[in-house]
């Protein structure tokens, strides 16, 4: 069954979700370059002193050094599978669609996991409520992004399942 018909971003609307995914796969490519060059910058030494980033306790030139790499790696699969998964769209080939969904099914569990960590390691700190919330907020809009992508992968199944009918009574 189709969970959505059409897809709608704040800034763009889709009539179908064919287009929506489309969206998907270039919003995570547009993400994933960003969070590799913001990790790069924190491992080069840059400001992670902030509570609510993911490095934020880690050493520069310990710890930091091998989650940032770890971040990278992630990332660039992510852009790898965003790729996939236009290829999939394109080409109506559910299995390229399929590392795209648990790649961000990962991304979306880490982000519930990171604010329930904000909240209730840092809860003497009310200010941590914000930053915790707005992630809800973004990980809301990953789930909605997967949910379009998984609607499409839906249409895909339909359209490529046979129809088998029996003829005798």
């Amino acid at each position: 069954m189709v969970a959505l018909k059409t897809c709608w971003s704040p800034c763009i609307w889709n009539p179908n979700v064919t287009s929506g995914s489309y969206c998907c796969a270039a919003y995570t490519i547009a993400a994933g370059v960003v969070f590799i060059t913001f990790t790069i910058y924190m491992m080069l030494g840059g400001d992670s002193t902030q509570i609510y980033l993911p490095l934020f306790e880690t050493d520069v030139n310990g710890s930091m050094q091998f989650y940032g790499w770890v971040f990278i790696l992630y990332f660039l699969m992510l852009i790898a599978f965003s790729v996939m998964l236009v290829l999939g769209i394109r080409r109506t080939h559910r299995g390229l669609m399929l590392p795209w969904m648990i790649a961000m099914g990962v991304a979306v569990g880490f982000q519930f996991l990171f604010s329930l960590w904000l909240c209730y390691g840092y809860y003497i700190y009310i200010s941590i409520l914000v930053p915790a919330l707005m992630n809800w907020i973004w990980m809301s809009y990953n789930i909605y992004c997967w949910l379009c992508v998984y609607s499409q992968y839906k249409i895909i199944y339909e359209l490529q399942t046979p129809n088998i009918e029996l003829l005798y009574p």
